[in-house]
């Protein structure tokens, strides 16, 4: 338990100070005998009770400020801001090639600032593009089918058709490829198929059983064809005489050798999800293959660039301070670095110095610095007197009266930055053959900078793992301090020297979205993860950071409920109560969900608890207003972040629901009246339907 502090502010205005006051007026002064509040003489005792009371404030917060230095001694920091990021899709306003034999490239640069429209909010956001985006048309370099791949059939299109499924009759799972020797990832790639015109026997044109898929490192990942206004997939399963479709490739496409082969692969393979899209009877015949690119997408961030940055004049003595004009600052990227003059060959020039954590292996010839990326201060090297009276320098000194700057730098970030789909729309400058962009996913990461009663709570989690990953609370400790995407951790040891990081991104505005997409860990938070811990990890412990298996659950309920509230305001709460209590993270009502499930503390649903249907009841009964509640029916399926990406992504598009474009995993019902799970398993609330019903 915490240590008692003493309470140095226990005087009461009235109590204390002015009855006081009050009582000993006969004492010290007798002929004083109007005691009203109108007397001048009551009020200068209040006047003086008042400045008494604030002078005693401010001494009872003495120890929280002695407590903010000694954390400040040990090397505690306020987290800055985090800064959201989305992918940024760009079309372009003619498809590339432009022509026959045509090599117009599209490029988008890297720093490339999108805002929201203007009036969309209080207040303009703006992202920049992370890397540049470079469009190029691509080259068709192998059309092979999984039977015989050896053989390449590009050269034969516009001769003999090319049998995409084989000769010898459809079977599900049979299959064909598109490589390109070129890198496609991000990019809208439209493809348009000459065919030979069949009936399209056994099968549906609108929803052929053909599934469209590319690699992206570790395993073949589904590509939906979209269904926007003007892309809609017009080939009739291959069918149509002319024909075309366009393929949302993602960024994390990569090259595969698939048969010895490398190429950046598409396949389209012939399977059946649904009785409705029938079978084929015999195999399309493809007579030629067109490919455009239509755009690509980026990463982007939000935050705004910054670059040759005066910061003025060095002294000459160490320990010499100077501040960024803007802040927070985001982490400095390749090329952005604090740059001082130097006298070289008898001319002044620019010299990059580097950033380190601190000072305490830094030689005196060293060109060091450190950033606070909160307040955007820059350190350079102090001198520290050591007990044998000698002065250690700790970083090189700079040269008075020269020159410093900063190359470049980003700052942004905040939750305002974590923007719903297709708010992300004006080009702050024009890029020749770009026609628009938006962003078809939300903006995800923002967050304020950390408060001091959560760096207070930090500051004990880390203390106590001093430094080092041994138990499962020091994994989740750290990783919780790698990053500030990271909201929550759960470690477990399937083995002998294995540990596996369970990893909840912080993503409470997307959960509210029902946006489950965003659950999903990218690679950039993983390898920052990876690369915080292996500094503490023992040598010989293999570390695997990867999402919680998620469950979704779909409540259907019929309550009855006041007759003084309309039924679609009460379903609503519900649906919004039961977000709140199914989530893997804390929402709101946490004090309610704390107790509903009798914890200690509620950081989201427990890993590997189970859901009962009496909780359920005992939940919805609490929402305000709802009177009965009548029959509580539970379903679940797997939920994979990725795809669910995918489906929003699509259904977006054509504007309707993602069970409507895609075989999404069926739901399950909860027959035994519980939803059981595994040890690494966590719930999401989704898709829940409640009827009002009257009694």
């Amino acid at each position: 338990m915490p240590l008692p502090t003493p309470n140095l502010d226990d005087l009461r205005f009235q109590r204390d100070l002015v009855d006081e006051a009050r009582r000993r007026i006969v004492r010290y002064c007798p002929e004083w005998t109007e005691y009203n509040v109108s007397d001048p003489g009551i009020t200068l005792i209040e006047l003086f009770a008042w400045m008494t009371e604030q002078i005693v404030y401010r001494l009872n917060r003495v120890p929280e400020k002695n407590y903010v230095k000694f954390m400040e001694l040990l090397g505690f920091q306020l987290m800055p801001a985090g800064s959201a990021r989305t992918q940024l899709t760009f079309w372009l306003s003619a498809a590339l090639p432009l022509g026959p034999e045509d090599a117009t490239q599209v490029t988008v640069p890297q720093g490339m600032e999108i805002s929201t429209a203007p009036g969309a909010l209080e207040q303009d956001i703006i992202f920049t593009t992370d890397d540049a985006l470079v469009l190029a048309p691509p080259r068709l370099a192998h059309l092979r089918r999984e039977a015989d791949f050896n053989a390449d059939y590009v050269s034969t299109l516009g001769g003999a058709p090319f049998l995409a499924f084989g000769r010898d009759g459809p079977n599900q799972g049979d299959c064909f490829y598109l490589g390109y020797d070129a890198d496609v990832a991000g990019y809208i790639l439209r493809l348009a198929f000459a065919c030979e015109e069949k009936q399209a026997p056994g099968i549906s044109r609108d929803n052929p059983p053909l599934i469209w898929e590319c690699w992206v490192g570790d395993r073949w990942v589904e590509v939906m064809p979209s269904a926007r206004r003007g892309e809609k997939d017009t080939t009739g399963g291959l069918n149509n005489p002319q024909g075309a479709l366009v393929l949302y490739l993602p960024l994390e496409m990569q090259p595969s050798q698939v048969h010895g082969i490398t190429a950046h692969w598409v396949r389209c393979t012939f399977r059946q999800r649904s009785s409705e899209q029938g079978l084929y009877a015999e195999s399309p015949r493809i007579k030629g293959i067109a490919t455009a690119i239509l755009g690509g997408k980026v990463w982007a961030t939000h935050a705004q660039i910054v670059r040759n940055e005066p910061l003025g004049f060095s002294n000459g003595e160490p320990g010499q301070i100077f501040h960024l004009q803007h802040a927070p600052v985001l982490a400095f990227r390749s090329g952005e670095t604090i740059e001082v003059e130097e006298l070289r060959d008898g001319e002044l020039v620019y010299v990059p110095w580097q950033r380190v954590a601190d000072f305490a292996g830094s030689g005196d010839l060293d060109r060091h610095f450190t950033l606070d990326e909160a307040t955007g201060e820059i350190a350079f090297g102090p001198a520290v007197r050591e007990p044998t009276g000698k002065v250690r320098q700790f970083g090189r000194v700079m040269e008075a009266g020269r020159r410093v700057r900063a190359t470049g730098y980003r700052h942004g970030g905040g939750s305002s930055g974590n923007l719903p789909p297709y708010k992300l729309t004006m080009l702050r400058s024009a890029i020749p053959y770009v026609d628009r962009v938006t962003n078809l996913e939300r903006a995800t990461g923002g967050l304020d900078q950390e408060d001091l009663e959560h760096l207070k709570l930090r500051a004990r989690q880390e203390l106590r793992a001093q430094q080092r990953a041994v138990t499962a609370e020091d994994y989740e400790s750290l990783a919780r301090a790698s990053s500030p995407v990271v909201g929550r951790v759960k470690c477990r040891t399937p083995g002998p020297g294995n540990v596996e990081l369970l990893v909840v991104p912080r993503v409470p505005d997307a959960l509210r979205a029902h946006d489950m997409a965003r659950l999903a860990i990218d690679q950039p938070v993983r390898q920052a993860i990876q690369a915080y811990l292996d500094q503490y990890r023992l040598l010989a412990t293999t570390l695997l950071v990867r999402e919680p298996d998620y469950l979704a659950v779909k409540v259907q309920a019929q309550i009855a409920v006041s007759p003084y509230v309309a039924p679609e305001e009460m379903v609503a709460r519900v649906v919004e109560s039961l977000g709140n209590f199914l989530a893997p993270l804390p929402l709101d009502q946490v004090e309610e969900c704390r107790a509903a499930i009798e914890a200690s503390a509620w950081e989201g649903w427990p890993f590997g608890r189970n859901l009962y249907l009496s909780e359920i009841y005992a939940w919805i009964q609490r929402v305000p207003g709802v009177k009965h509640v009548l029959d509580v029916k539970l379903c679940y399926r797997p939920l994979i972040p990725s795809q669910e990406l995918m489906l929003r992504t699509i259904a977006a598009g054509a504007g309707s629901s993602p069970e409507g474009l895609t075989a999404a995993p069926a739901w399950i019902a909860a027959d035994d009246r519980v939803v059981k799970v595994g040890p690494s398993t966590l719930l999401c609330s989704l898709d829940h339907e409640i009827e009002v019903v009257s009694l």
